[in-house]
């Protein structure tokens, strides 16, 4: 007892000298491994400002969540053998009688995603969630061997009970059904549609649980990917999550989004993406049915010539941002890009600058109001930058539109669920389909332009004239953006 006495009595008479040591132990070596870790120079910044004027705290949030340990993981975890399927089963890059300016994109592309293009492909866009529920359903009820569907949000809301129910049936009647949620975005409703799920008999999974001692390091890296999958024959795409609120027609606080229907070969590389996630979270390798062509979509004018990119804090981190990068170096007329979050890096930025430089047409719509304020006054901190050089930028008078396209010229087109922000480019698991189709596009492009007709342009003299305290509180959380 004593010697306890004694122990207490010099930590309370040093406790300070204690803390400064430790504060400052802690410091240098975090700092350190931001140095030598960190590519982004004002990440790094921000992070030693962190570490050194929060005490102990600022490090410890550091060493939680500053560190990409899903990389580690998924080259250690992922068998390579599992990814060669269509990866690296050709060496020759296909240009499929595209135009010629486009090649050196192609080949740069196949650099940045060693994935093969693939020809006689479907898309079909489906706006909101009245014409892309229903279909999603029907397939699901047409299954006969196989359904995968990933989401980040799956509301157990009364458009949830509909999808609950197909899922049972198709389970019960012999149909294999896996079914993988984020484990932050299941959060989003009271009653979890995967417990209801595994009541009835449907084998589901946590992507990186939220409430859990092992995943709780990775609480900032989410699976933001929405697939759906059936017996090889069709697969579902896009940025829409599963919720009520995208039944426009009937939801007290509707939002606009933009789905995809897809057949072809392509689909093969969608599943493998599910493939991949669905070890990554349960160790359990599953055999999902390879593409098999109908008679009815052999005869069908499948033109679509695509293929998948794929992204995340992991192996394939940075994929997309280099893809953007350089399909924006090909554009020769136009740009049109629309995004729920548009809050681009600096190398992006430049990268449309450098385009409209060049004479490119750049357009950019965005919501009038999203679902995060403070993400609305990065935004509007960032509009006289962006207007720069002749961008002209859009806000959807809408409720809340999560629409995500992006088009070049008449010809290439990009699609799935990925933003323009660090959350979606940092941190989240995403996929998109790269399209090359002169039809696609022009469907594409008369949906944008319905979209802008619905949208009021920014202009420079509105946010000159814009009001001292906003701006002041739009550059303060700008300064956040790189964690948004």
């Amino acid at each position: 007892m004593q010697i306890l006495e004694i122990l207490l009595e010099w930590l309370y008479t040093h406790w300070v000298t204690i803390v400064v040591v430790l504060h400052v132990s802690l410091s240098v070596v975090t700092s350190l491994h931001v140095l030598l870790f960190k590519e982004n120079e004002r990440t790094s910044l921000a992070w030693i400002g962190l570490v050194i004027l929060s005490p102990v705290i600022g490090s410890l949030f550091y060493w939680l969540f500053g560190i990409n340990r899903i990389k580690r993981l998924a080259q250690k975890e992922h068998p390579q053998t599992f990814k060669q399927d269509f990866r690296q089963a050709e060496k020759a890059i296909h240009f499929h009688a595209l135009p010629a300016h486009w090649h050196s994109s192609i080949i740069a592309g196949y650099k940045i995603h060693p994935i093969n293009l693939l020809a006689q492909n479907h898309v079909e866009p489906l706006i909101n969630g009245d014409a892309a529920y229903p279909a999603m359903i029907e397939s699901i009820h047409q299954a006969q061997r196989y359904i995968v569907l990933s989401s980040y949000i799956f509301d157990y809301d009364s458009l949830g009970h509909q999808f609950v129910d197909a899922l049972a049936k198709a389970q019960q009647r012999g149909v294999i059904v896996n079914v993988l949620l984020d484990g932050i975005g299941v959060g989003y409703s009271w009653h979890k549609s995967d417990r209801v799920l595994k009541k009835l008999g449907v084998k589901t999974a946590r992507f990186l649980p939220a409430i859990s001692l092992t995943s709780i390091r990775f609480i900032n890296l989410r699976n933001h990917r929405k697939i759906l999958c059936i017996d090889g024959t069709v697969a579902y795409i896009g940025g829409m999550n599963l919720s009520e609120d995208n039944l426009v027609c009937t939801a007290a606080h509707p939002i606009d989004d933009i789905h995809f229907k897809v057949s072809g070969p392509v689909i093969d590389q969608i599943s493998q993406v599910f493939s991949e996630d669905w070890f990554f979270a349960t160790g359990e390798l599953i055999q999902f049915p390879s593409y098999q062509a109908k008679a009815s979509q052999q005869c069908n004018s499948s033109s679509v010539v695509a293929r998948v990119i794929q992204d995340g804090p992991d192996e394939d981190h940075n994929k997309i941002r280099w893809t953007l990068i350089n399909a924006l170096v090909c554009a020769q007329t136009s740009v049109k890009i629309m995004t729920p979050y548009f809050i681009p890096d600096q190398t992006l930025m430049t990268s449309l600058h450098a385009a409209a430089l060049r004479g490119v047409a750049i357009e950019i719509i965005v919501p009038k109001r999203s679902n995060i304020a403070f993400i609305d006054w990065v935004l509007e901190a960032n509009f006289l930058r962006i207007l720069a050089h002749g961008i002209k930028i859009y806000k959807n008078n809408r409720p809340f539109d999560h629409s995500k396209i992006v088009l070049i010229d008449d010809l290439w087109s990009f699609i799935g669920s990925t933003n323009w922000d660090a959350r979606s480019l940092e941190f989240n698991f995403e996929i998109n389909l790269e399209c090359f189709d002169a039809q696609l596009n022009a469907k594409l492009s008369a949906f944008f332009a319905t979209k802008k007709q619905q949208s009021t342009m920014v202009t420079e003299q509105e946010m000159k004239e814009l009001a001292t305290y906003k701006k002041v509180r739009n550059n303060l959380f700008r300064l956040f953006s790189p964690y948004l």
